[in-house]
């Protein structure tokens, strides 16, 4: 229970509801005047943040808590979003962004600068796009997810965010796919792109089928696709790409899609890799990102290794050189 509320049944459900943090004017409206307000922090039982919000406690706030302050003090349409908007809808994060809690707000929009709090300006924050979480307005899931990934400083990580967050059921391809319709210009939105219709393809790699258009390009010799070997257990397992060396090596081109993403694919992967390695053939590993969009690493890894190719063609001149 929270101090100075017990005479007032109203004001109890509202410090219930909002954990303990309300409006001034919704004090007001619950008949706590300005006095008794004024009074309550001055006793230390209460503690003004800002000109608008009073916390009904003198401890430091809890993080539900500070997520109340941050909203009611920017008023409406602000909104928490990002990592912060997936946290209450339940996605699970280790990543540094998702202890911050991220607010955001219309551009130009005035608020208090609060401790733990990142505010970003967005020109595109609509009504329809906010939803409520236990009462706090939040970005949907589609939308928190883009600008999560956006905000990631590389490609790979705004990919692995896409990938996590509809593995975890938290919005699926086709929210995202409407959502990166609606979203403008955004930081790695082709690899999103990508990304999204990765895992809207479930088990059917775009990553391999770019490989050939890939192999075309550069005139590198057309991998063995998904060729099958036994592993010491006597298991059927499958192989991306393989290409025989004069020297009796082969080499092995591994396509991550966004399911590898998971933890048990990353398990089963580490143990494939280990049992290829022991077999003799050198792998490499590269996302279906990559195929797509920075092929010239790949290849120039690959013909480094002693990939077979014909004619050197414009694009391997430049890797060669």
């Amino acid at each position: 229970m929270f101090p100075g509320v017990q005479d007032n049944p109203h004001l109890q459900r509202a410090a219930m509801d909002q954990h303990g943090v309300l409006h001034r004017g919704q004090l007001r409206g619950l008949g706590c005047s300005p006095a008794l307000v004024a009074g309550q922090i001055a006793a230390d039982r209460w503690t003004a943040v800002g000109q608008k919000v009073v916390l009904l406690q003198n401890a430091p706030p809890r993080r539900q808590q500070v997520m109340w302050i941050a909203v009611l003090d920017a008023g409406w349409p602000a909104a928490l979003g990002s990592h912060t908007a997936l946290e209450l809808a339940g996605f699970r994060s280790l990543a540094r962004e998702a202890q911050v809690l991220h607010l955001i707000v219309p551009r130009g929009h005035k608020v208090t600068r609060l401790d733990g709090v990142q505010v970003h300006e967005s020109r595109r924050l609509a009504s329809e796009q906010i939803v409520r979480t236990h009462g706090l307005p939040r970005t949907d899931s589609a939308r928190s997810t883009l600008d999560a990934a956006a905000w990631q400083p590389f490609p790979r990580f705004a990919c692995l965010m896409v990938a996590a967050a509809v593995q975890q059921r938290v919005t699926s391809p086709v929210a995202l796919d409407h959502a990166m319709r609606e979203v403008g210009q955004i930081r790695h939105k082709a690899y999103l792109r990508l990304a999204i219709a990765d895992v809207a393809g479930g088990s059917e790699s775009l990553g391999e089928l770019d490989l050939m258009a890939v192999c075309r390009r550069f005139r590198l010799a057309r991998p063995t696709r998904q060729s099958f070997r036994r592993d010491r257990h006597g298991r059927r397992r499958y192989l991306d790409a393989e290409w025989p060396l004069p020297t009796g090596e082969i080499v092995v081109l591994e396509i991550d899609g966004a399911h590898h993403f998971e933890v048990s694919h990353w398990q089963d992967d580490i143990r494939r890799e280990r049992s290829i390695v022991v077999s003799g053939r050198r792998v490499l590993r590269a996302t279906a990102f990559e195929i797509r969009l920075e092929p010239a690493a790949v290849v120039g890894d690959l013909i480094a290794l002693g990939v077979p190719r014909s004619d050197l063609s414009e694009p391997q001149r430049a890797i060669a050189s």
